[in-house]
C-alpha cells in the first residue's frame, strides 16, 4: 500500500552538468549552496525539498555524482540541462522530455518513469521518443543529422544518470531544453575547453576565439540561444517540481525500467 506524505517530505534531486544550465533557476529560487567541495544546492518548494547538483559534462562525471547522491534515496531524480536538436522542428528554448535514453550507437535504452513523463507533458514539455547520450560533444550539423536516425536530441549525461537511478530504485526522468538546432555548427571545440571537473573554462574558449575570430558571431548566437533555453528550462522546472512536490501519494519506484 502506498503511504501518504506529510508536507515538506518530498525529496527531489535535479542533476545538471554545468552552472550555465542551472543559473537562471538558481537565481530565481535563491538556492543555497551546501557545504563541501561538491557543487550541491538546496531550496524548499512548498511540499518539496529540491537538491540540485552540478556534475560536470560527460558520463564519467555524471556517474560519479549519481553514485554520491542516489544512495540517499531521493523520491525523484530529474536529469536535465541543455541538448542539441537532431531533427528539424525543434528550436532553441523547446523543452523536451524523452521516453527513452540510450548511448549513441547502442541498442539498450533506459526509460523515463511513465508517471514523471506524463506529468512533464502536463507542465509543458514536449514528449519525444529518445535522447542519445554521447561520449563527446556533437558539434557538426552533418553528425547531428546522422544521429537523427536514432534520436530527437543529443546530450552527454542522461543515460548514465537514469541507469544509475534504476540501479537504486529511484524514479527518474530525462528533460532537456534545446540550445542548438540540427543545422547549427558549433564554432569552437568546447571539448578542448573542459577542465578536470567537466566545466567549460572561459580561457579555453577565448584562446580559440583569438586564433579564429571568424567564429565569434556564431559563438554569440549560441550564447544567446543557451541563455534562452536555460530560462525556459527554469520556467518548466518551477512548474514541474511544484506539481510533484504537491503530491500526497508517492510515485512507485517499481515502474523504473530499462529496455
Amino acid at each position: 500500500m502506498r503511504r501518504r506524505r506529510t508536507a515538506g517530505s518530498m525529496n527531489i534531486l535535479v542533476i545538471f552538468a554545468v552552472e550555465a544550465e542551472f543559473a537562471p533557476w538558481r537565481n530565481r529560487r535563491k538556492f543555497r549552496r551546501l557545504p563541501g567541495e561538491w557543487p550541491r544546492f538546496e531550496a524548499q518548494f512548498g511540499g518539496a525539498r529540491v537538491r540540485a547538483v552540478l556534475t560536470g559534462m560527460g558520463q564519467a562525471h555524471a556517474r560519479e555524482a549519481a553514485r554520491r547522491m542516489l544512495p540517499d534515496r531521493p523520491d525523484i531524480c530529474i536529469s536535465t540541462g541543455l541538448a542539441g536538436a537532431l531533427r528539424s522542428g525543434y528550436r532553441p528554448g523547446d523543452v523536451l522530455v524523452a521516453r527513452l535514453v540510450s548511448e549513441v550507437g547502442e541498442p539498450v535504452a533506459v526509460a523515463s518513469h511513465p508517471e514523471l513523463l506524463t506529468t512533464a507533458v502536463e507542465c509543458g514539455a514536449r514528449q519525444v521518443e529518445r535522447f542519445a547520450t554521447s561520449r563527446t560533444l556533437v558539434a557538426r550539423a552533418a553528425e547531428k543529422s546522422r544521429l537523427g536516425k536514432q534520436a530527437e536530441a543529443v546530450e552527454m549525461e542522461s543515460y548514465t544518470i537514469l541507469a544509475e537511478a534504476a540501479r537504486y530504485g529511484v524514479p527518474a526522468v530525462a528533460v532537456r531544453a534545446i540550445s542548438d538546432t540540427v543545422d547549427f555548427d558549433l564554432p569552437y571545440d568546447f571539448d578542448r575547453a573542459r577542465d578536470s571537473r567537466g566545466q567549460i573554462g572561459i580561457g579555453g574558449i577565448v584562446a580559440q576565439v583569438l586564433r579564429h575570430p571568424s567564429g565569434l558571431p556564431s559563438l554569440l548566437a549560441l550564447a544567446r540561444d543557451c541563455r534562452l533555453a536555460a530560462r525556459h528550462l527554469a520556467d518548466f522546472l518551477d512548474a514541474y517540481t511544484g506539481m510533484l512536490g504537491d503530491r500526497l501519494i508517492p510515485i512507485e519506484p517499481g515502474l523504473v525500467a530499462a529496455q
